[in-house]
């Protein structure tokens, strides 16, 4: 037989409906960042649940997850990501070096519910800071601060990184590498260290320099034996071809102009203020030399 509600039942009805649905409504809003987790791109999660703690079995990728309000997503950047660090060290003589370098790590994504659970999110305080710190610490100590000067600005090598990412790759973190920055050593040991490749440079300009003039001494030779293989063929003096070169522009040159030769074929021409005149060939300066001395004995 069906039953019949009264109007006042069903109004009752209603309103009850109406505080369970307002109930819940309050309680997704209120509780809507517990529930509805989104992890964005670069990014995984690791699940921890009040029945059975950390899954260890799982890790959440990219996307919208619905969980229990009672459970907790934790969520990880997986990219690489960079560490800036400033330490005081003391090298192999006993000086104070302040060193600036970066990290460069991420969380191994495979293992990311082992480090939540045993190290937690704040692993790169708790984790990598304090044995990057040491490990620095004690490779640079060895060196002295010129050694610790030729580091600046590279990468330490490869078997100190290797060193470094065996510790860490324990605790599920990957290094990718670390920098240093700069180098800030004492003043009196930057000016020293300043003036020796000073004084490297200057000693590197001076071999340069010595092998140019060797160059240009094998030049001058070569250049000399051409002059004189010429001279020989042709024989030909290098002061008369350099005439006969030099009376030949003046006859090319546009301007009014006299050339006059000398009184044989060795004479050659030359300027003297804005006339030409003869070089008398060395048989005419005999001749004189000759007539002169007979002069004298008469």
């Amino acid at each position: 037989m069906k039953k019949i509600f009264t109007r006042t039942e069903r109004n009752e009805i209603l309103r009850r409906v109406a505080i369970v649905t307002l109930v819940l409504l309050f309680f997704l809003v209120f509780f809507h960042k517990r529930i509805f987790i989104v992890i964005k791109s670069g990014e995984a999660g690791v699940l921890y649940t009040m029945a059975n703690g950390t899954d260890i079995k799982r890790t959440y990728g990219e996307g919208l997850h619905i969980i229990s309000p009672f459970n907790t997503m934790a969520v990880y950047n997986v990219r690489t990501q960079k560490l800036n660090f400033s330490q005081s060290i003391i090298s192999k003589n006993g000086l104070k070096i302040d060193l600036h370098y970066a990290v460069l790590f991420k969380p191994d994504r495979n293992f990311l519910p082992l480090l939540h659970q045993q190290v937690g999110v704040d692993y790169k305080t708790t984790l990598i800071a304090p044995c990057v710190q040491a490990k620095i610490r004690k490779d640079l100590a060895s060196l002295t601060p010129e050694d610790i000067y030729m580091t600046e600005r590279s990468v330490i090598e490869k078997n100190e990184i290797d060193s470094l990412r065996k510790i860490l790759v324990n605790n599920k973190v990957l290094i990718e590498g670390y920098f240093i920055s700069s180098v800030v050593l004492p003043d009196s040991v930057n000016k020293a260290i300043t003036a020796v490749y000073a004084r490297q440079q200057q000693s590197e300009e001076y071999n340069y320099r010595l092998i140019v003039e060797r160059k240009e001494r094998q030049r001058k030779i070569i250049e000399a034996q051409g002059i004189r293989d010429f001279s020989t063929i042709l024989n030909v003096s290098p002061a008369q071809w350099r005439a006969l070169d030099v009376t030949q522009k003046l006859a090319m040159s546009p301007n009014s102009k006299m050339i006059i030769m000398g009184n044989n074929a060795s004479g050659l021409p030359i300027i003297m203020g804005d006339q030409f005149t003869t070089v008398p060939s060395a048989t005419s300066v005999n001749n004189q030399a000759q007539n002169q001395r007979r002069r004298t004995q008469q």
